[in-house]
């Protein structure tokens, strides 16, 4: 069982070794094919897939540190594994799922490259590729672009701010015992 699990957790952090966008072009070809070009679904299949690794890294970190006390105990008192996961091991784990979460939001929300490549509309794209229309050939609207970039960091401040006490016991989880 250990050797399946050690594979498995080897598996995931290939998708961190190998990067995502050597294979754009095949990524192309597959989201023309399901009818997903110019369509938002398409960067959210791009952003969990490649989202996935890290978050897998990090929680297998925090449940591998979590006692098991902790589910014996729980299960001794007759909780269902649901139960268990539900009201022991999810309380337990909320720093790691807001270092995630913050991770994640804000490598998608800065990303450039996906919603060039698989956005057309100009309605649908977000804000990094949307302010490239504000450079001409010749000149810039500097102006606007700086304020759009303040607007566009506005959720990601607000964001830390909300799971910065989750973010920061999420990075020093492991450093004090």
């Amino acid at each position: 069982m250990s050797s399946w699990r050690s594979f498995l957790f080897f598996f995931f952090l290939m998708g961190m070794m190998i990067p995502i966008k050597l294979g754009i072009v095949p990524l192309f070809i597959l989201m023309k094919d399901l009818g997903l070009l110019n369509s938002l679904w398409s960067l959210i299949f791009m952003y969990t897939a490649g989202g996935i690794p890290l978050s897998i890294l990090i929680l297998t970190g925090f449940f591998r540190t979590m006692p098991v006390e902790l589910e014996e105990a729980a299960r001794m008192d007759g909780a269902s594994d649901l139960r268990i996961l539900w009201s022991v091991l999810i309380p337990l784990i909320r720093p790691a799922l807001g270092t995630v979460m913050i991770i994640n939001f804000i490598s998608s929300w800065n990303d450039f490259f996906f919603p060039l490549i698989f956005i057309t509309d100009e309605m649908k794209k977000t804000l990094p590729v949307g302010m490239l229309s504000l450079f001409g050939e010749y000149s810039a609207d500097w102006g606007t672009l700086f304020a759009g970039l303040t607007l566009s960091s506005l959720p990601m401040i607000i964001l830390f701010f909300v799971a910065s006490k989750q973010f920061m016991d999420g990075l020093t989880a492991g450093a004090v015992k």
